[in-house]
């Protein structure tokens, strides 16, 4: 199994967990030519976007554990649902997780909740956005089914809502409505979905995905979120960095470069 990439922060480590990963077509950011598709993944020694789903383990110098994101669980396919190994490599039991937060509820991030129609992670409450009940709720996406398979255990969380132990929500709206990244601590942020290849959205933050529920307002928080993470030299982590897992960032012209930590 892959080494861990981890860092610490205050009484935190966070360990980034892969879940699994893919690669998409040219179709996936269609308001970038192919062309300037391939100069960007060029530049950057790939052929193709290849994207990895990243989770989060959370451990507490007191004991506690909590858990961002849950990758693919079996939705993915072969591409995902590794986390459990993952977990299991770390020395971590589920029962040992006492919060999952979820950055938001497309299936790569809230998937591993759902298991043979069976809640996992069965003793650890389900932290997400109002907005995002808002949105999923009596669709037939996956993250309906973890509204109703979790219902007893969602606490909704609001932006910028204080989670205790220096833990803070970050609102990053526009992906989905209620998507949400985190601050630990004084310089320790994890994006969520601000950006799905950083080859090429990273060069350039208008480059989209075409998973962006609102685009505008999605191009709004990843411009902001960047420029913030650089300007306040913040170590970051992003849901589908591949690479170093956590990194800082510097202005290049008028997008952004990877700096490995």
């Amino acid at each position: 199994m892959d080494p861990v990439d981890s860092v610490r922060s205050g009484p935190w480590r966070v360990d980034c967990l892969v879940d699994g990963g893919m690669t998409f077509g040219t179709d996936v950011f269609a308001n970038v030519a192919p062309a300037r598709q391939a100069e960007l993944l060029g530049a950057a020694g790939l052929s193709a976007a290849v994207t990895e789903f990243n989770a989060y383990l959370m451990r507490h110098d007191d004991g506690r554990i909590w858990l961002v994101d849950t990758g693919c669980g079996s939705i993915c396919g072969p591409e995902g649902g590794q986390l459990p190994d993952r977990l299991a490599s770390a020395g971590i039991a589920p029962g040992d997780i006492s919060r999952v937060i979820l950055t938001h509820l497309h299936a790569d991030h809230c998937g591993g909740l759902l298991g043979s129609g069976a809640a996992l992670f069965a003793d650890a409450e389900i932290l997400l956005h109002p907005d995002e009940v808002a949105h999923w709720r009596d669709t037939e996406a996956p993250g309906a089914q973890v509204l109703k398979t979790c219902a007893d255990r969602l606490r909704l969380v609001g932006s910028d809502a204080d989670l205790g132990a220096d833990v803070r929500v970050w609102a990053l709206p526009g992906h989905t409505p209620g998507h949400f990244g985190l601050r630990i601590g004084d310089d320790l942020v994890l994006a969520g979905d601000i950006v799905h290849s950083e080859a090429l959205q990273l060069p350039d933050p208008e480059n989209a995905t075409q998973f962006d529920v609102d685009p505008a307002q999605a191009l709004a928080s990843r411009r902001a979120a960047l420029a913030e993470i650089a300007e306040r030299n913040l170590v970051w982590s992003g849901s589908h960095l591949i690479g170093a897992k956590f990194a800082r960032l510097d202005r290049a012209g008028d997008g952004f470069a990877k700096l490995e930590t």
